[in-house]
C-alpha cells in the first residue's frame, strides 16, 4: 500500500511540476498506478471516463454555459449593467458598486464566475477606466464581484459538489446563497472606502423617472434568476431543465426582444460554448478516473485515519481545511480540486459530525477565491486582459477584496446556519 501511495504523489507531482496540463496529470497519474499494479485491465480507463460524466445533472453545466454566453452576446448583461449603474450611479464609486451589483444579479443565472468576469466586465472595466478609476482596481474588483456567480445559485460548482456528494442540488444551492449576498455586500463596502478615499467620481445623479425606465428595460433581463430559481424550488422543473430553459429565455431575448443576436451569430456562440463544456467535462471525466483509483488504492481511508489521529475537534478540522483548500485553490482548477477531495473529505469530515451541506459550501467557497490567487487565478487573468493591466498589477489590487472573501469564509465556516438554515427551512 505504501508503494502504491508513493508512485501517486512521485507521478502527480512530477508531473504537476514538468508543468503539464493538469487533467493529463491525472490521467497519466491514473495510468502509472495502474500498471504498478499490475492487475487492473487498462480498457478499465475509458469505462470510468465515462461512468464519471455520465449524469442527468451534469447536463446543465452546458446549458449553464451558452446562457451565459448568450446573455453576453445577446445584451442582457448590458441592460443589467446600465440598470446597476443608474441604481447605484448617485453614490461616491457608483460605477464600482454597479460592477458588484450586477455581478450578483448576472450570477443568478449564469453559474460561472468566468462568464460573471467576462460579461461584467467588458462592459463595465472600460467604463470605469474612462471615468478616471485606477485599471488595476477595475481589473481587480471585477474578479472579485465575479466571484459571487458560483455562490449565489444556480451555480456550476454546487452542481458538482451535489453530484459527488450525493447531495440535494436544490440544497447546495441554497447554501450558498447567504455566503453570496454577504461576499457582494462586503466587497460594495470596501469598494465604497476606497472610492470615497480615492476621490472616485460619481456617475451621475438618475431620477426616479430615469431609474424607472431602465428597469422597465432591462425587466426582462433582471426576471431571469426569479424564473430560474422560481421553478427549481417550486419544483415545476429540475436544476437540468431550469438550465435548459435559461438558455431557451435567453435565446428568446436576444433574438427577438432585444434583436442583438443574428443568425449568424449563434454558431460561433454555440461552437464556443462547445469548446468551453468540452473543457470542463473532459475534467470532470479524468478527475473520475483519478478518484475512482484513489479508492481501490484506500487513499481516502488513509486519510481518514490520519485526521483522526490530530484528535481535533470539527471547528479546528475546518479551520485546517480552510488554509488547506485556500493554498489548492491557488494551483487547481475548481472543479479538479473537487472531485479529487471531496471523496477523500467526505467521510472524516462526515465522522466529526460535519454537515455535508456546510463541508460543501465551504469546500465551494474556498476553491472559488482560488479565482483571486496567482498563478492559476483564471478571473485575474480575464478582468487583467480586459483592462489591459499585468497578472501582478491586478492580483495585488484584488488583494483586499480577498481578505474580504476570506473574512466570510470564516464566518460561514464558524456559524453553520449561514449556509444550511436556508435548506432547512426551504426544503427541510
Amino acid at each position: 500500500m505504501t508503494g502504491v501511495v508513493t508512485i501517486l504523489a512521485l507521478s502527480f507531482f512530477g508531473l504537476l511540476l514538468l508543468g503539464m496540463p493538469l487533467a493529463f496529470v491525472l490521467g497519466l497519474t491514473s495510468l502509472v498506478v495502474f500498471l504498478f499494479q499490475g492487475n487492473i485491465p487498462l480498457d478499465i480507463i475509458p469505462q470510468r471516463m465515462i461512468l464519471g460524466s455520465e449524469s442527468f445533472a451534469l447536463m446543465a453545466v452546458p446549458f449553464f454555459i451558452l446562457a451565459g454566453n448568450l446573455m453576453n452576446t445577446g445584451g442582457i448583461t448590458k441592460r443589467i449593467v446600465i440598470f446597476a449603474n443608474v441604481l447605484m450611479g448617485r453614490l461616491r464609486g457608483g460605477l464600482a458598486l454597479a460592477d458588484v451589483a450586477a455581478s450578483m444579479i448576472f450570477a443568478g443565472v449564469s453559474g460561472s464566475a468566468v462568464a460573471d468576469a467576462t460579461g461584467v466586465g467588458s462592459v463595465l472595466i472600460p467604463a470605469m477606466k474612462k471615468e478616471g478609476y485606477h485599471a488595476d482596481f477595475a481589473a481587480g474588483l471585477t474578479a472579485a464581484a465575479s466571484v459571487c456567480g458560483p455562490l449565489i445559485p444556480p451555480s456550476i460548482p454546487m452542481v458538482v459538489y451535489g453530484i459527488i456528494a450525493e447531495v440535494s442540488i436544490g440544497a447546495m444551492f441554497l447554501a450558498g446563497a447567504i455566503p453570496g449576498f454577504m461576499l457582494g455586500f462586503g466587497l460594495m463596502g470596501l469598494a465604497y472606502y476606497y472610492s470615497v478615499k480615492r476621490d472616485y467620481p460619481r456617475y451621475g445623479t438618475s431620477s426616479l423617472r430615469q431609474i424607472w425606465r431602465e428597469f422597465l428595460r432591462a425587466s426582462l433581463a433582471l426576471i431571469m434568476p426569479g424564473i430560474i430559481l422560481g421553478g427549481i424550488f417550486s419544483g415545476i422543473f429540475t436544476v437540468t431543465e431550469s438550465a435548459a430553459v435559461a438558455v431557451v429565455y435567453s435565446l428568446m431575448l436576444s433574438v427577438f426582444i432585444y434583436k442583438e443576436i443574428h443568425l449568424g451569430d449563434i454558431l460561433p456562440i454555440l461552437k464556443q460554448s462547445a469548446i468551453d463544456t468540452a473543457v470542463v467535462m473532459f475534467i470532470i471525466a479524468v478527475a473520475a478516473l483519478f478518484g475512482w483509483m484513489m479508492a481501490i488504492t484506500r487513499l481516502p481511508q488513509l486519510v481518514t485515519q490520519w485526521m483522526f489521529s490530530l484528535h481535533l475537534g470539527a471547528l479546528a478540522m475546518l479551520m485546517i481545511l480552510n488554509v488547506f483548500l485556500l493554498i489548492v485553490g491557488c494551483f487547481m482548477e475548481a472543479i479538479s480540486a473537487m472531485i479529487i477531495l471531496i471523496p477523500l473529505l467526505l467521510v472524516p469530515c462526515q465522522a466529526l459530525g460535519i454537515d455535508r451541506i456546510h463541508l460543501g459550501a465551504v469546500i465551494v467557497f474556498n476553491l472559488m477565491l482560488g479565482l483571486l490567487t496567482p498563478p492559476v487565478g483564471l478571473c485575474l487573468y480575464i478582468t487583467g486582459r480586459i483592462a489591459d493591466v499585468s497578472l501582478e498589477e491586478v492580483s495585488k489590487a484584488a488583494f483586499p477584496f480577498l481578505l474580504v472573501g476570506i473574512g466570510v469564509l470564516i464566518l460561514i465556516t464558524i456559524f453553520p446556519a449561514l449556509t444550511v438554515w436556508l435548506p432547512r427551512a426551504w426544503l427541510g
